[in-house]
């Protein structure tokens, strides 16, 4: 997820790191302990703020989409 996330993020003019940081791993991190561990781990705490948002708003944006995608299949 985050090799794919850095290369999309070169192709639109992002530096590639960040983006697969951002993008690739903080949304499949574990909540706020996973985003800590990894913009820790990757040297990057000043990203904190856009992870808890990034993070909370792809968890809505999947519960939606698994609300509909369960009401179209049954």
């Amino acid at each position: 997820m985050g090799l794919a996330s850095a290369l999309i993020g070169k192709l639109v003019g992002l530096y590639p790191v960040e983006t697969a940081i951002g993008s690739g791993m903080i949304n499949n991190s574990m909540g706020g302990t996973g985003n800590i561990a990894v913009l820790s781990a990757s040297d990057r705490m000043e990203m904190i703020a856009f992870a808890q948002m990034a993070n909370r708003l792809s968890g809505a944006i999947i519960l939606i989409l698994g609300g509909l995608l369960a009401s179209v299949l049954s």
